[in-house]
């Protein structure tokens, strides 16, 4: 059995332990006269709510008064929030809105509702999106990573703890820089990303260093050689491992001290010196007993076991398996009580009692199949949940979308009304200069013209129509075609490996269904980033797309980009070099040109085999910036470049590490760039590389 290790990992608004491949919350015990502090307080801000006028400051009070039941009565916290929400919405004060729906969402995460904590924090983001407020969009993309995580969805969650990390670097925020870079960490620690996971525990360090936060700085130590320690690096990372404990001394956190205790009893039982292992885990045992912490103590006591076991102390090993149990089960945990049954059957075994030993293999083996079968119906309620959030991100979306077009549409038919009154006045009075000055056969044929040019509108109308009509048929038609071509493969990948896995459950060692689920995870990402490009296309034929330019710095929306694309550009080691002048403003809409930016820089990550180097700049001409993305890759032949931006050809190629694409994405920056004015075209030598230059036009004030 592996030992059991404690990690450590921050979101911005608490503190969570992470103990193996489990989360474990702190469990803060209250004291009767904290918890007639906490009703007094309760009793003080009610007589407070029945005095005030103003209904903002009503919403403060319910927000305050929510926080305290949170930790003793969450009935009565929603109660309070729910409240606070209709005022805040009565009030239109969207700041209190925003404030009053993340409080609902981190209620929702406090109860492990995840889905409906990830729908509370992106309707709050969406508000503090459009007041610009980049410290709640960067803690709230933080929080949003992490419920994602919360269910097992880690390719969003890193896709919110980067836009985070983003956000804070943009406004200088070191801490919650750092926070990123440890959650970051984590998942990839999860992942068993060993590399990936310590470059970015050692970038949270770093940080933390120059803010001389010993907390920080602490709980990195501890991250760090937990990578290193399962890295096989064990020497250096018990010597980590004392450093976090010398400055947790210094805090006086007995918790995190017990924390490392356990970590280096782990880690001198992969050394198999089981005498050091079992003086760590009792300082652990010592500490987590004068604490009244039960899950540390299942925790130690699991591992005590094992050392138990391995020194031939079977007597000791079941005690001390007995134990573990016995608080596993109080606290409810069956991954802990799987564990000391095995530990406990090995331990009778030990002693020639098979009788015991068999009976407690048995008990192993009903808890280990309820667990399946329970990791099962997790796993289909996971699936259903993710896609359940996926509908209502899209609903929060068109509702916001409704309402803007809403409120333009109220402005236009003002102005629409304003004029057809002038217009009827203007009228009315040629109308009676009219009569007056022409006869009946003047107004007869008058009368037949006007019939006639009636008659032409409509045709046109209804030409116009028809070819709307063959148009998005074409598209239509199109569209399945991709589907059936680009979508048949991942799935059918994913039905294949999932078939296996079923079907050779027991037969498949770890490392197998390890890789397949890796296959299965890369096929998922492959038909997500497809769907995203059908859905802007869908929506950019259809005339959903607004357009709405503005004065943009073309460096810094590079540079945004290039950051997003991090990771595909670091796993084939490729430099992308923005280049572009921090002077260049062009006049653009910012969703499309990040999409003909994400697209073409996506594209030549692809085709550049590992070790290349992309180009990013920029000139001006007359009133038009020429934007250049230039890559050392395979280039495209003559006999294919007229065809890659035609809709009618779309086709796509294996990239250098055979990645895969739809082509939509030079369809669609093609569409975007002319919905600019400018144009698209490319440069390209076969097995040399490839030149994309568009056009957009620069901004003037």
């Amino acid at each position: 059995m592996l030992g059991y290790k404690l990690n450590i990992f921050f979101i911005t608004h608490q503190k969570k332990i992470m103990k193996n491949s489990f989360i474990i919350l702190l469990y803060l015990g209250f004291t009767s006269i904290l918890i007639g502090q906490e009703t007094t307080e309760i009793n003080k801000l009610k007589k407070n709510l029945q005095q005030e006028l103003v209904d903002t400051s009503k919403v403060t009070i319910y927000l305050k008064i929510a926080n305290l039941y949170l930790k003793s009565n969450t009935d009565s916290a929603y109660v309070n929030l729910s409240k606070a929400l209709v005022l805040a919405k009565n009030a239109n004060d969207q700041f209190k809105v925003a404030q009053t729906l993340n409080r609902i969402g981190y209620y929702h995460e406090n109860l492990g509702n995840y889905k409906d904590a990830i729908e509370n924090y992106k309707k709050s983001l969406l508000i503090y999106e459009k007041q610009n407020n980049k410290n709640k969009m960067a803690s709230i993309n933080d929080v949003l990573g992490y419920n994602y995580s919360k269910l097992y969805a880690e390719d969003r969650a890193i896709e919110y703890y980067f836009k985070s990390l983003s956000l804070n670097k943009e406004i200088s925020n070191q801490e919650g820089i750092a926070s990123n870079f440890t959650n970051i960490g984590n998942l990839y620690y999860e992942e068993e990303n060993y590399e990936f996971a310590e470059k970015y525990f050692r970038d949270a360090l770093s940080i933390y260093e120059k803010l001389e936060d010993k907390y920080g700085i602490s709980s990195s130590y501890t991250n760090i050689a937990n990578v290193l320690d399962d890295s096989g690096e064990v020497a250096e990372s018990l010597e980590y491992y004392k450093k976090s404990i010398a400055i947790e001394r210094e805090l006086g956190d007995q918790y995190g001290i017990a924390i490392n205790y356990n970590n280096i009893g782990d880690s001198y039982i992969n050394l198999k010196q089981y005498t050091e292992a079992k003086k760590y885990l009792d300082k652990a045992m010592k500490i987590a007993d004068s604490l009244g912490e039960r899950d540390l103590q299942a925790i130690v006591l699991l591992n005590i076991s094992d050392v138990q076991n391995k020194q031939k102390n079977y007597q000791n090993a079941i005690y001390s398996a007995r134990e573990s149990y016995a608080i596993a089960d109080l606290i409810g945990n069956l991954d802990y009580k799987l564990d000391n049954l095995l530990n406990a059957s090995r331990a009778y075994e030990g002693l020639g009692n098979n009788v015991l030993a068999l009976d407690r293999l048995k008990q192993y083996t009903v808890i280990r199949d309820s667990l399946l079968k329970m990791d099962r119906l997790k796993k289909i309620k996971l699936f259903n949940t993710l896609n359940e959030l996926e509908k209502s991100q899209y609903t929060i979306t068109d509702l916001s979308k409704t309402s803007e077009k809403a409120q333009l549409n109220y402005e236009k038919e003002k102005k629409y009304t304003h004029f057809l009154i002038i217009a009827i006045v203007i009228f009315a009075f040629l109308l009676i200069l009219f009569i007056q000055q022409n006869a009946s056969k003047k107004k007869a044929y008058n009368l037949l013209e006007f019939k006639n040019y009636q008659v032409h509108k409509m045709k046109d109308e209804i030409d116009e129509q028809s070819n709307k009509l063959k148009q998005l048929n074409s598209t239509k038609d199109k569209f399945f075609s991709i589907i059936a071509h680009d979508l048949k493969n991942p799935f059918n990948s994913i039905t294949g490996f999932t078939e296996l896995m079923i079907e050779n459950n027991e037969i498949y060692d770890s490392a197998k269904r390890l890789k397949f689920l890796k296959i299965i995870k890369g096929s998922t990402a492959k038909v997500s980033s497809l769907l995203d490009n059908l859905l802007i296309w869908a929506n950019s034929q259809s005339g959903k797309l607004k357009f709405n330019p503005k004065n943009i710095n073309l460096s810094q929306q590079v540079a945004d980009v290039v950051s997003f694309l991090e990771i595909q550009s670091i796993n084939k080691d490729i430099s992308v070099l923005n280049m572009v002048e921090k002077n260049i403003f062009l006049k653009a809409d910012e969703n499309m040109l990040d999409t003909i930016l994400r697209n073409l820089i996506s594209n030549a990550i692809k085709f550049t085999p590992p070790k290349g180097e992309i180009q990013i700049y920029a000139t001006l001409k007359n009133d038009f910036a020429e934007i250049t993305v230039k890559d050392n890759g395979v280039g495209i032949s003559e006999a294919e470049i007229p065809t890659i931006f035609n809709v009618n050809e779309i086709s796509s190629s294996m990239g250098t590490s055979n990645e895969q694409g739809s082509g939509l994405g030079l369809i669609l920056c093609k569409d975007f760039v002319e919905s600019h004015g400018g144009e698209i075209w490319v440069e390209s030598i076969v097995n040399k590389g490839s030149e994309f230059k568009f056009t957009l036009p620069i901004w003037k004030e």
